[in-house]
């Protein structure tokens, strides 16, 4: 058994609720109340959202607290909760740095991409990213990945290569919401949905993945078409400014927006957190 497999399996060990109970010299127990150890739940947008989160907390909710992180399309719908689980910001969620547990029941194609190459250019990625540098349990379904049998190999076998890597980052696999079954890491093909090298069969729901295939430079393109730079900052031209535009501006830098725009309540903390500072037009000039 290598040095970095023993690492994982301590740091799992260590996050479990039970265990962080006796750390802290009460046995699990406080009072009547069994003292349960806090999971975010890192939300991507799906139909299905009451399936999802009743699954979330029949699986988790017992022995964690449960606070979920929306993307800006999750927040647009902003499905109801069930009892024990609760809404969290993105400045909340950054501002805590012990998360024992990070859960992604619905992670989307772009996530995991991110996730396997490191980029945390949004609030999800950027809590996977600080989830895998301290070493947090993380666990990721791969039900919503929205792939096919009728997908091409070389596609599934990218992504087959995406979920093998996060395996080495210490990720905990799932291949469904309603079932208690993980993947293990091994030197096969990692089993991702129907048709697979290996022929193992895994029953998947199809949806609309978010975009994935824009390079660096495409990204920038978009990016500029939004935005006229102006030696006062940035003049931002849409009427909708969400986190992912958020992230994609200079630190410490300065926004100008046009009366009207809408802006997200994520992308707002995005903002606030990367010290931008946001200015609103007025007709006849800037404030």
């Amino acid at each position: 058994m290598n040095e970095e497999l023993i690492n994982q399996i301590v740091r799992r060990i260590l996050s479990e609720p039970s265990l962080q109970g006796l750390l802290q010299g009460n046995g699990g127990q406080e009072g009547n109340q069994t003292v349960r150890a806090e999971a975010l739940v890192l939300l991507n947008y799906v139909s299905d959202f009451p399936r999802v989160l009743t699954a979330v907390q029949r699986q988790w909710g017992a022995n964690y607290k449960l606070s979920i992180l929306p993307s800006d399309q999750v927040f647009t719908a902003k499905p109801v909760l069930p009892a024990g689980m609760s809404w969290t910001t993105v400045q909340d969620a950054m501002g805590k740095s012990d998360w024992q547990k990070l859960i992604l029941p619905t992670c989307s194609p772009n996530t995991l991409a991110k996730a396997a190459l490191g980029i945390r250019d949004n609030p999800i990625c950027e809590m996977i990213g600080r989830g895998i540098s301290k070493g947090c349990s993380i666990e990721l379904v791969t039900e919503y990945l929205g792939l096919t049998a009728q997908t091409p190999q070389a596609y599934r076998d990218l992504y087959e290569g995406y979920l093998k890597k996060v395996q080495t980052y210490g990720f905990i696999l799932r291949e469904t919401l309603g079932e208690d079954c993980t993947f293990t890491s091994d030197n096969r093909t990692v089993p991702v949905l129907q048709g697979t090298s290996i022929g193992r069969t895994v029953q998947q729901q199809i949806i609309h993945p978010e975009q994935t295939s824009w390079s660096c430079e495409q990204k920038q393109t978009a990016l500029y078409a939004e935005c006229i730079s102006t030696q006062r900052g940035i003049c931002f031209e849409k009427k909708f400014l969400g986190d992912k535009q958020a992230y994609s501006f200079p630190e410490d830098s300065k926004i100008f927006v046009k009366q009207g725009t809408v802006i997200s309540p994520l992308a707002r903390d995005t903002l606030k957190l990367r010290r931008i500072e946001l200015c609103i037009e007025k007709e006849a000039g800037r404030q």
